[in-house]
């Protein structure tokens, strides 16, 4: 919608032009052609149009925000791990089996924590220290930490990178930021992000070092699954 204003706008040729209006008579000052240069004065119509715009759309009063992945997401990540989310409508684990499941590493291992606070990995999916309870870890949704069901221990790393079993449930070390990588999830330690060390299981089942882990090997790639709880 436009709307368009009208100005009347006077234009002099001297600056004395006031002083002699007074003396002219009401005749001789509406007279453009006067016999006073001086005094000449021109009126001039000018139109200002502005245009009202109310299609735009309006700015949320709660923000949205930007989820964080780390390391940066690289080509072969979806672009659904940039997008802004509401961690508000976020829901936790499947939400028919719950948030049991059981970690598969992509080095043929299922992830166990042990009444002994042993973490390592067991190619035995019947074993029931495989199977893992998915918690929040914080107030971002990719913030988790996996407690085992049967010991009631928590994944967690130290500061020399080795996984044991946590029993304090509120010990940062227990937090992981999950990420999406092709069809796998990799843990990154978020005490140890800024280090790039990951979750990981060697081929020979026993946990890796976070120090010796990397994005994109197999060790750091993990399955979850849930056949078991169905």
């Amino acid at each position: 919608m436009s709307t368009c204003r009208n100005y009347l706008m006077q234009s002099s040729d001297s600056s004395s032009s006031d002083d002699d209006a007074e003396d002219l008579s009401p005749d001789e000052q509406d007279t453009p052609n006067s016999t006073n240069p001086g005094s000449s004065r021109e009126k001039r119509s000018v139109t200002w149009c502005g245009v009202n715009d109310r299609s735009k759309p309006q700015l949320h009063l709660f923000p949205m925000v930007r989820r964080v992945v780390w390391p940066p997401p690289t080509t072969s990540q979806p672009a659904l791990r940039n997008a802004y989310v509401d961690p508000r409508s976020f829901a936790q684990g499947n939400p028919k089996l719950g948030n049991r499941m059981q970690l598969y590493s992509r080095t043929g291992f299922f992830l166990a924590v042990y009444p002994d606070g042993k973490v390592r990995g067991t190619r035995d999916d019947s074993d029931q220290h495989t199977f893992l309870e998915r918690k929040t870890g914080g107030l971002l949704p990719e913030h988790v930490k996996f407690q085992g069901i049967i010991s009631k221990f928590y994944v967690a790393m130290d500061k020399k990178g080795r996984l044991y079993g946590e029993t304090d449930a509120n010990s940062s070390a227990t937090i992981f930021i999950e990420s999406l990588h092709g069809m796998y999830n990799n843990y990154l330690s978020r005490n140890y992000a800024h280090l790039g060390w990951y979750l990981g299981l060697k081929k020979s089942g026993k946990f890796k070092k976070g120090s010796k882990t990397k994005f994109g090997q197999k060790a750091v790639k993990f399955l979850p699954t849930r056949t078991k709880f169905e």
